[in-house]
């Protein structure tokens, strides 16, 4: 069947109108100007060969056939957004992350898109926070979180664990002569709310003596930047930095590290089961921690 209608942007200028009754407003709304919005009137007018609005000093007013077609065009585009709005959430097509904001920037983002040509109809929302979000009570459908492992109300299974060790750049490195951890004396230290770098030297034995501190970042993200930026030395979790390394804008210092006493976890509600689309990227998450 053939439909004889009008450009669909003309529709919805005309609902804007004919619902806020004012040139101006309905400009704003749409975000046009309000030449455009007249313009778009007009045209409508012309293809409908009728007057659909009266023109005064104080504003204008619906025609009585402006009336008639507002109350079906209205219904149109509301059918139209519902329907929209179920194709986008469909169960099946859903799926809500989260996620620390130092393993999204840094580890997660940069291989998401292997999962999502997988599924290039999903509709995908990735939530960066440090809080721990209440899947079961904000719709989010599986969380990684960073901990020892045990959430009231959470099935977790363990992603990877982490060694800590100190990064910085190569040149840096140079400039600092650094060549293993009894050298850090002679850079600064970078800092962050997660690993103090007196537990470190405690746990490898290294003296700590004389030993100079920057910054404090409260995002091992920022603490990294900083340190690519050739501010000085990090402590690095070894997840966050393993694309930096091969890429060589980071540089290990010396072999010794420390295994983190907590991991990365992936968790979900304990009494909700996974829609099709949570469980791919729950088994890809796991193929990809292994590798």
């Amino acid at each position: 069947m053939k439909y004889l209608l009008p450009p669909m942007h003309t529709l919805r200028t005309f609902e804007a109108l004919g619902r806020l009754l004012h040139f101006a407003h309905a400009a704003d709304e749409l975000h046009l100007t309000t030449s455009a919005v007249s313009h778009q009137i007009r045209a409508l007018e012309s293809f409908y060969g009728t007057k659909l609005f009266h023109r005064g000093r104080r504003g204008v007013s619906l025609t009585a056939a402006g009336e008639a077609l507002l109350a079906v065009v209205k219904d149109v585009l509301r059918q139209l957004s519902t329907a929209g709005e179920a194709i986008r959430t469909r169960p099946g097509q859903r799926l809500r992350v989260t996620a620390p904001p130092s393993l999204a920037s840094r580890w997660l983002v940069p291989r998401l898109g292997d999962f999502l040509r997988g599924y290039p109809m999903a509709d995908f929302q990735l939530r960066s926070t440090l809080e721990l979000v209440e899947l079961g009570t904000e719709e989010v459908d599986l969380g990684i979180r960073y901990g020892g492992g045990r959430w009231p109300g959470m099935s977790s299974e363990q992603l990877f664990g982490e060694e800590i060790f100190p990064v910085a750049t190569s040149a840096y490195a140079r400039q600092k002569k650094l060549r293993d951890a009894s050298d850090l004396s002679r850079g600064l230290l970078l800092q962050d709310d997660f690993q103090s770098w007196a537990d470190w030297f405690a746990q490898t034995e290294v003296a700590m003596a004389e030993c100079r501190y920057g910054p404090v970042f409260n995002d091992s993200a920022l603490l990294l930047q900083a340190a690519e930026a050739g501010q000085g030395v990090a402590l690095a979790r070894s997840r966050l930095v393993v694309d930096a390394m091969a890429a060589g804008s980071l540089l290990r210092i010396g072999g010794l590290s420390i295994v983190s006493r907590e991991s990365y976890y992936l968790v979900s509600p304990a009494d909700r089961p996974d829609s099709e689309l949570a469980a791919a990227f729950r088994k890809w998450l796991h193929q990809l921690a292994d590798a």
